[in-house]
């Protein structure tokens, strides 16, 4: 009887212990998640566009495609 009774109020506690903290870890990452939006913005301008990573210009072509051939259909 007395682990029954242990092991309800367990449960309880752990409900209530996990729910505080989880609530709290929202608060947090909200918070989190609004400060890094706001630092984001604020060093640009309304309808300013920036690029945060140029393509690399080392590109080739490559002449090792082959010939182009033309062709004839043949009845």
């Amino acid at each position: 009887m007395k682990f029954i009774f242990f092991l309800i109020l367990f449960y309880f506690g752990f409900k209530l212990i996990s729910r505080i903290f989880y609530m709290f870890l929202l608060k947090k990452v909200a918070r989190n998640q609004f400060n890094y939006q706001s630092n984001s913005n604020s060093n640009k301008k309304e309808g300013e566009v920036s690029i945060d990573k140029m393509p690399n210009k080392n590109k080739s072509k490559s002449d090792k495609l082959g010939d182009y051939v033309d062709y004839e259909e043949i009845d």
